[in-house]
């Protein structure tokens, strides 16, 4: 399994999002954060695509993680995954594997972001009807369109001619 620079991208940026927030433990939403602030990949996207507003979900996740002092850039090498946040890098690798994915990348974060109970993150997107499932089936929707071979092709445009024959009555 590979790590795409787009996931270690996201990785690097949870470190300075810890260091922002004055937390010596990358977690989960460290890592969310880290998706939000990279902002050119899947996940985003997807996340705007489905009506959620990344900068208000910032602004409130940082009010609950942001403590008075940040963590100074001469101890950055201080700065490690908590548990929290090494399980949700394992479950992300999971997702990419159990998606038969050859890397892991953002998509995969998000969803293992999602699936950590306890993370202001997770209970955000909640809120706004967001689950790992939900983008795991519209992954798999996308995929299965622009995943067509020759054979579905073919398929495809004989059940369209089938059916164009066929009166719709609404």
């Amino acid at each position: 399994m590979k790590i795409s620079e787009e996931f270690d991208n996201i990785v690097a940026f949870a470190r300075e999002e810890a260091m922002r927030t004055g937390s010596y433990s990358i977690e989960a939403d460290h890592l969310f954060l880290g998706i939000l602030r990279h902002a050119h990949n899947p996940a985003v996207e997807e996340l705007r695509s489905l009506g959620v507003d990344t900068a208000a979900c910032k602004s409130e996740i940082d009010s609950v993680l942001l403590h008075e002092h940040s963590i100074p850039y001469d101890s950055e090498d201080d700065i490690r995954l908590g548990r929290e946040g090494s399980n949700t890098v394992s479950l992300a690798i999971a997702e990419a594997i159990a998606e038969g994915s050859e890397e892991a990348g953002a998509m995969h974060i998000l969803k293992a972001v999602c699936k950590q109970e306890k993370s202001r993150s997770s209970e955000y997107l909640r809120r706004h009807g967001l689950c790992s499932g939900i983008l795991s089936k519209r992954g798999a929707r996308k995929k299965s369109r622009n995943d067509l071979g020759p054979k579905e092709v073919g398929l495809l445009i004989s059940a369209i001619k089938f059916n164009s024959d066929k009166t719709i009555v609404s």
